[in-house]
């Protein structure tokens, strides 16, 4: 009876034992829902610590973006039947910041738009749009005016990425939309998705619309991102391609580059902002140019 009773006790301590450990792999796999494909590092992260970390890199992003001065090239084009372009707009600028941080556009290239010949308006919106809102995406600052959902992961090219849904508040909230519809505020916040990189924990890629919309409409677009500097990843290239709804249907297609990165190597004195007729006239930069970190190319659609 002794010797029964014995293997019975040992039998429920190793069968308690094993149940234990499986308990607490459970309790650890919930703990920790991400984990980072890098070779480097074996850290894994919370949805959490991963919104905390992209959203200080995008703020650091930002205030590194001052030391360098760049080209932006922004085309819009209304596309009538079989794609055909039916108008037009199309600016070159170098953006530039001075001693106390503000940006400076100096334009290189306007022909004159002919977007107004098919019905369609450039409005202040949609150029604040093409220089602010859609190559940044989430900053820290603006983190409390949006909700951030964890999507879950993706692979682009060859970057293991986490996939992030961004709402902004304000598109819930009816008293807020009909203050801003009242004060004619149109295009202020981004909707839509990021992709964050599983190693820099960088957004990689944006795709969205700017909202809301009233009045005016706001093509959907998205936006690619290369390593300049071997430490920030700078957008370098945007596309969109939509139907907008006014009165009538309206085929857009956008296309904005950003290249020639340049990071100053003095203080910037600006002398003027006339226009430059040929980009190709222009006397050639001093500064330090950037060449795009080569194995962290983003594709061109």
């Amino acid at each position: 009876m002794k010797k029964r009773f014995l293997v019975l006790f040992l039998v429920v301590c190793l069968l308690g034992t094993i149940l234990s450990a499986f308990a607490q792999d459970k309790k650890n796999s919930r703990e920790v829902p991400l984990q980072t494909n890098s070779q480097v590092s074996n850290k894994s992260y919370t949805p959490d610590e991963v919104i905390r970390r992209f959203t200080t890199k995008e703020s650091e992003l930002r205030e590194v973006f001052k030391d360098y001065s760049y080209l932006q090239e922004s085309r819009l084009q209304v596309l009538g039947p079989a794609n055909t372009i039916s108008g037009e707009y199309f600016q070159a600028s170098e953006f530039v910041f001075d001693d106390a941080g503000k940006r400076i556009e100096r334009i290189v290239r306007a022909p004159q738009s002919t977007l107004d010949q098919v019905g369609l308006n450039l409005t202040q919106e949609d150029k604040n749009a093409f220089i602010n809102l859609q190559p940044f995406a989430l900053t820290s600052e603006d983190l409390p005016n949006y909700n951030v959902n964890f999507v879950g992961k993706e692979k682009v090219d060859e970057l293991n990425t986490y996939v992030f849904e961004i709402i902004p508040k304000v598109m819930s909230n009816t008293r807020e939309l009909d203050r801003m519809r009242k004060q004619k505020v149109e295009g202020k916040y981004f909707q839509g998705r990021i992709w964050v990189d599983d190693q820099d924990l960088q957004i990689v890629k944006t795709a969205g619309k700017v909202v809301p919309e009233f009045t005016q409409r706001f093509p959907k677009f998205e936006t690619y991102r290369e390593n300049i500097d071997g430490r920030y990843w700078f957008p370098t290239y945007t596309y969109g391609d939509d139907v907008l709804q006014f009165d009538r249907p309206i085929h857009v297609r956008m296309v904005i580059k950003y290249k020639n990165y340049r990071q100053f190597q003095s203080d910037v004195k600006i002398t003027g902002v006339d226009e430059v007729p040929d980009d190709s006239k222009k006397p050639e930069d001093q500064n330090k140019t950037i060449e795009p970190n080569k194995p962290k190319q983003r594709p061109r659609p």
